[in-house]
């Protein structure tokens, strides 16, 4: 929100001074995110005898970060395994 003073001159309020600051924190992550592609190098298990060398292609940002178990909180993790955190039907919570 942009707030006018008296002589005309915008002033941004702090809540939107910290929106805009997140907003420009998640553009340089998602920039670092789309930079950080690696290619791995590995030996072609069909033809062991020869130095015959496969690449991979790089996954995509969210395949990635599935494969490496990172982001997200817990809970949605939890959450896309099927495990919502509640008991079953017919059984004690834990005190």
């Amino acid at each position: 929100m942009i707030n006018r003073d008296s002589r005309g001159h915008s002033r941004t309020t702090a809540k939107a001074f910290a929106k805009d600051v997140f907003i420009n924190q998640e553009r340089k992550l998602g920039a670092r995110r789309r930079s950080d592609t690696v290619l791995v190098s590995t030996i072609n298990d069909a033809d062991q005898g020869s130095a015959d060398v496969a690449f991979r292609t790089p996954l995509a940002p969210y395949e990635k970060s599935k494969s490496l178990g990172s982001g997200g909180s817990m809970v949605a993790r939890l959450k896309l395994k099927g495990i919502d955190g509640r008991a079953p039907p017919g059984v004690e919570p834990a005190a």
